[in-house]
């Protein structure tokens, strides 16, 4: 799964370099899970609309996205939903291609180390590829943290978002986090090619769906 910036990164171009804090917290908000600690598999499956073992089509996301936005259309809590469901989408979008890519390429070779610890070290590089190269970082992560508290009941509290925000911010703020290496499976260019796609498809997704407020801006995916 993608890291908070790739999220950020997809939110700045749905809206035009102009997310609403609302909508950049719900970006990450599925993964606030994390902020319970020790979370079973099915705990966290449950905050991205899994069923049984999969992640949810497109059909399901489009039915999850009206069941939580209700009526509302035009207001912070619908910007939340649709950053909620933004994340997940992204999820789904990167299982499928850059991170398929990456368990063939990974498989093929002899290793010395997990799948998984290369996975999040070349993670924590991208996240500051994205910090150091993309002009809208700075104030992505402002505006992020400007954001009211939100949560998702029953899938995650707003106790639990508010927290895995502050623990994001903190571990982005943090230079020492930075592993300094050269990605050998999740390129610039990759993950920048992956943040363009996925928005496009999102902007066509929610225009279909009729959920994007009256007075969004239309993505800038060039």
């Amino acid at each position: 799964m993608p890291w908070p910036m790739v999220h950020f990164g997809i939110a700045e171009k749905l809206y035009d370099g102009q997310p609403s804090p609302s909508f950049l917290l719900g970006s990450i908000a599925p993964d606030a899970i994390h902020a319970r600690g020790q979370v079973t598999r099915a705990e966290k499956g449950a905050t991205h609309f899994v069923t049984g073992e999969r992640l949810p089509s497109v059909e399901q996301l489009k039915q999850a996205c009206l069941h939580y936005l209700g009526d509302e259309r035009e207001s912070d809590r619908a910007d939340y939903v649709l950053g909620y469901i933004a994340h997940i989408y992204a999820d789904v979008r990167w299982t499928d291609t850059i991170y398929a890519r990456f368990e063939l390429e990974f498989g093929g070779e002899e290793q010395s180390r997990s799948i998984r610890d290369v996975y999040n070290e070349e993670m924590s590089q991208s996240e500051f590829m994205l910090l150091q190269t993309q002009t809208w970082a700075g104030d992505i992560l402002l505006t992020l943290s400007q954001a009211r508290p939100e949560g998702l009941e029953p899938l995650v509290s707003e106790q639990e978002v508010n927290h895995y925000r502050e623990l994001k911010l903190e571990w982005l703020n943090e230079p020492d986090n930075e592993p300094k290496i050269m990605p050998l499976y999740f390129s610039a260019e990759a993950v920048l090619a992956f943040i363009k796609q996925t928005a496009e498809e999102l902007q066509h997704l929610f225009q279909e769906w009729n959920v994007r407020q009256a007075d969004a801006r239309g993505a800038r995916v060039s």
